[in-house]
């Protein structure tokens, strides 16, 4: 009886392993979506920088012709994807600011950590760098705004990403090979597609530049406040888009006119675009600078990590803010 009850305990937690791995992957794993690469191809090609984009019928020929092509997934580890075959995938860690160079997270590397991370993978500035991610596919767009600012010339962003890949039956696994290390350089650091703090207060009193906030709702409401930041609220003024508007059901991109409908309003101004911490806000970046080619487009780095810091740590009077904290 005893050795029965034992069995019956061993089959309940086996059952309760098994259905917590399935929601697991549910929650976590990549979600495979049928893209028509086709269609795909047409909507970039309306696109005003369509070299700034990548399908993945168009990525799997160009690895399978052999060229310098170096695939970066930005992969969060709790996800357990298979990875794009042949790609070499990290967490935003690999390509972060090291702890305790800033009071606060999620700045970007700087310079020479960006320059050893892209040796180790065997990158020259000659070579043609795709960066991808999983589901939410703005950790792509982050890495493509750090790639972009160190003045690498040819850098795309998947779109669709792991699940358009995924979806289309492309090979999966085999990641991270093992290559020669190069003695990468960066060829331009620029500051062109960032904004800094002082940028951003400047904006808070000049009509001629827009803040936009790509955050969830309830956190530019001030209900929620994400781990790391110092407070509740958004940066006084903020125009509120979230990043989603741009993404279609599929994940991949909208197309040309619905993005004109969706950030019309904002053509011709400079625009400063914030969330969390640069992350969510480089896709929007991304989409009004290289889809539209829209201009004086510029991701604050800091966002409101870094703004609430100035807030509620500081307490800078110049950094002003709605929906805080009474």
């Amino acid at each position: 009886m005893k050795n029965k009850k034992v069995i019956i305990s061993l089959v309940v937690v086996a059952v309760l392993a098994v259905g917590a791995f399935i929601g697991w992957r549910m929650m976590y794993g990549v979600q495979k979506v049928a893209v028509d690469s086709s269609e795909q191809g047409q909507k970039i090609e309306q696109y005003a920088n369509p070299d700034a984009f990548i399908t993945p019928f168009q990525l799997k020929e160009l690895m399978e012709d052999g060229g310098d092509v170096v695939v970066l997934g930005a992969l969060n580890p709790t996800s357990a994807d298979a990875q794009i075959a042949g790609s070499f995938s990290f967490w935003r860690g690999a390509y972060s600011a090291e702890e305790g160079a800033y009071p606060f997270g999620g700045m970007s590397a700087d310079v020479a950590k960006m320059e050893a991370f892209l040796s180790s993978m065997g990158v020259t500035e000659d070579t043609i760098l795709v960066t991808y991610a999983s589901n939410s596919h703005h950790d792509a767009a982050r890495l493509w705004f750090q790639l972009k600012s160190l003045g690498h010339e040819d850098v795309r962003y998947l779109d669709g990403g792991l699940n358009a890949w995924a979806g289309a039956g492309y090979p999966t696994g085999g990641s991270n090979p093992t290559v020669e290390a190069t003695n990468y350089k960066a060829p331009n650091p620029n500051t062109n597609f960032l904004a800094t703090l002082d940028d951003v207060v400047a904006a808070l009193d000049d009509a001629s530049v827009e803040v936009l906030d790509t955050r969830a709702a309830d956190e530019e409401s001030g209900e929620k406040t994400l781990d790391g930041a110092f407070g509740p609220g958004k940066i006084e003024g903020a125009v509120f888009i979230p990043w989603t508007a741009a993404v279609a059901e599929d994940t991949t991109l909208k197309t040309i006119d619905e993005l004109k409908e969706i950030y019309g309003g904002v053509e011709g101004k400079s625009v400063i675009s914030y969330c969390q911490s640069g992350v969510r806000s480089a896709h929007t970046l991304l989409v009004l600078s290289q889809a539209l080619g829209y201009e004086n487009i510029k991701n604050y780095d800091g966002s409101w990590i870094e703004y609430s810091y100035e807030v509620y740590e500081n307490g800078n009077e110049l950094a002003r803010i709605e929906n805080g904290a009474e």
